[in-house]
């Protein structure tokens, strides 16, 4: 809600009726519109005509240096107004309607686009070929890498975001994934034999074999649009299933470019492209899938989860959460600047739009001090010295709304704002912001915050805070710790607490995010933070059914005659030492620790001996 700025008042000190003309626009703002409708924006509207004469008083008073004073009021006052009557203002920054750009899918094509794809995967079957699948994919690595520019320059129009960034945190990862994929995808997708099959079993071939699930539905964010949207797409093809992709509407110049790039190099006949917002999104959702994977809010994946549960679709939610990073006590001086260096550049990078970005600071007392001393210095004569609204190389925020959000959270937390808190409405600059001495209940610390501020609270008590994290920000994507002491787990206590008291999708210790860029581990949440993983093998793993294939023989059924009608104890001897791999044999006794390490070898080979001859014994004795 835009409102007469404080920078005003900095500047002139207006006319006491210009403040209670200001008080009574917010109060019909803030309050009355939520009890009495369309009769408080009417008088709101009458409100709001006091303030434009007010402000219109106020700005002869202005010194003529500072004639932005009296035009901010103006403007602000004219929206106000403009609001009220149910109008977008016009002298407020707003955010241009994506359509300008982006052509939405129109919904009746939708429902065709999705039942073509259904169709073709049942009756032409062309995703079943591996061969087909590497091409596909082939093509696709081209059409990235022949508009390495252009994709660039698309997302710099949509957020300010520097080329340097796009291509570092986006197409060389994703390159550098896709060729990965292409590399193992034969190996992949070949049968895996089971392994310790029981005696009964041990003649036929018995393997897992990795099928198509089918048609799935891919919707990607707009914090990484390229490489969650196109990784996704990758994993979904690798597959062997028709795709249809839905990126986010608030990229609109990346999201027409790319869809303008895959539907000229990918088949028709197995992928299509959908844009548009919520209508478009509500009936795709309205659509059978396979399978659905989203990346974005917790919110919007309860949605998902909820509506693909309708038709017990499966879901793969990549969402987010307040991801801690601890800095323990025993951090060194010698150490603080290199922790700092890597806190600020995992929280602003990106201006603080990514999901496993550190969300806030748990440091001990002890350090706390020192730490943020060295982050400021980071920001301040580092990394972001001289950066202002027009920088290039620093990314603006998506939208308007999450820059209001984001400004509200800055002005109403009760830390300090060490550095930073600069914000400009027209571009969606929030400058890097850092505030010491949250706590637990402040504005910054209610909701991911999505966004360049860094909250820092201190803490004495590691459990407790540890217990904290676990209280109100249970399972996030990602967790980390900076330590000066030994790394290993097993040799540090408190990175053990850490990592087994907190449940999280990913976690690293003296560094932050760098695990999303792996290729072969997988990516994910837990609870909160999502459901499932993927990247590279488990990104396969994930858009494919593992079914157990089993090729038995009709020959030597007498072999089998231990299974069938009538039952009788001789029988059942036999079946039972066929089918148990052990003998019904144990290692361990009703007491005491079982051994971690397992039987061991000794045991295993005398006891599958055992079986055995106890397997032709008892088949002898039952003929």
């Amino acid at each position: 809600m835009p409102i007469v700025s404080h920078r005003v008042f900095n500047q002139v000190a207006p006319p006491e009726h210009l403040k209670v003309a200001i008080t009574e626009v917010q109060h019909n703002f803030i309050v009355m519109p939520s009890k009495n409708g369309n009769k408080a924006a009417a008088q709101a509207e009458k409100v709001a005509e006091k303030v434009e004469k007010a402000a219109a008083s106020a700005a002869q008073t202005v010194e003529k240096n500072a004639p932005s004073a009296a035009s901010v009021v103006s403007n602000e006052s004219t929206a106000a107004s403009s609001k009220a009557a149910g109008n977008a203002p016009k002298s407020v920054p707003k955010d241009a309607d994506p359509r300008n750009v982006l052509d939405y899918t129109p919904q009746d094509e939708i429902v065709a686009k999705v039942a073509k794809l259904r169709s073709n995967f049942h009756t032409k079957r062309k995703t079943h070929s591996l061969q087909y699948r590497l091409n596909q994919l082939r093509n696709i690595y081209f059409a990235v890498k022949d508009n390495v520019d252009e994709l660039a320059e698309a997302l710099y129009k949509d957020f300010g975001r520097s080329h340097s960034e796009t291509k570092n945190l986006e197409i060389n990862p994703f390159l550098n994934e896709l060729v990965h994929t292409m590399a193992h995808l034969h190996n992949w997708a070949k049968p895996e034999p089971v392994q310790h099959l029981p005696l009964i079993m041990k003649a036929n071939p018995i393997y897992i074999e990795r099928i198509p699930l089918g048609t799935v539905l891919v919707i990607s964010p707009f914090n990484y649009p390229l490489f969650l949207a196109l990784s996704s797409l990758v994993a979904a093809i690798s597959g062997g299933n028709c795709v249809v992709l839905k990126v986010s509407e608030f990229n609109p110049h990346f999201a027409q470019l790319l869809t303008n790039l895959l539907t000229k190099v990918l088949d028709p006949d197995t992928f299509a492209m959908v844009n548009g917002a919520v209508p478009e999104t509500t009936t795709l959702l309205d659509q059978r899938f396979d399978k659905i994977m989203y990346t974005g809010s917790t919110a919007v994946g309860t949605i998902i989860a909820k509506k693909a549960a309708e038709t017990l679709t499966p879901v793969l939610l990549e969402l987010g959460g307040k991801s801690p990073a601890f800095v323990l006590e025993d951090a060194t001086d010698a150490d603080l600047p290199i922790i700092a260096r890597r806190l600020v550049w995992a929280r602003f990078t990106n201006a603080g739009q990514t999901c496993v970005a550190v969300d806030y600071v748990l440091a001990h007392e002890k350090v706390k001090a020192k730490l943020v001393e060295h982050i400021v210095k980071v920001i301040k004569e580092d990394f972001y010295s001289g950066l202002d609204a027009k920088d290039p190389t620093y990314t603006h925020i998506i939208h308007l709304r999450a820059f209001e959000n984001l400004s509200n959270m800055i002005a109403k937390s009760k830390g300090n704002v060490v550095v930073g808190g600069d914000t400009n409405a027209a571009t969606r600059y929030i400058s890097p912001t850092v505030i010491d001495n949250v706590d637990w209940d402040d504005s910054t610390m209610q909701q991911e915050i999505f966004g360049p501020i860094l909250p820092i609270l201190g803490y004495t008590d590691l459990e407790l805070a540890v217990q904290e994290v676990i209280n109100r920000h249970d399972t996030p994507l990602a967790s980390y710790v900076f330590t000066s002491g030994p790394r290993d787990r097993n040799k540090n206590p408190q990175v053990d607490l850490i990592r087994t008291a907190i449940r999280s999708g990913g976690t690293i210790v003296n560094d932050a995010l760098m695990h999303v860029s792996l290729a072969n581990a997988p990516f994910g949440g837990i609870g909160q933070s999502g459901q499932g993983a993927y990247h590279g093998y488990y990104s396969f793993r994930a858009f494919t059914h593992e079914r157990t294939t089993m090729e038995q023989k009709l020959a030597m059924d007498f072999t089998l005659k231990v299974r069938y009608p009538p039952y009788e104890e001789k029988k059942d001897n036999v079946l039972g030492a066929a089918m148990s791999q052990y003998n019904n044999k144990v290692w361990f006794g009703r007491t005491g620790n079982v051994n971690v390490n397992g039987p061991g070898l000794i045991w295993s080979v005398w006891h599958n001996l055992g079986g055995l001859r106890n397997l032709v014994l008892s088949f002898v004795s039952s003929l």
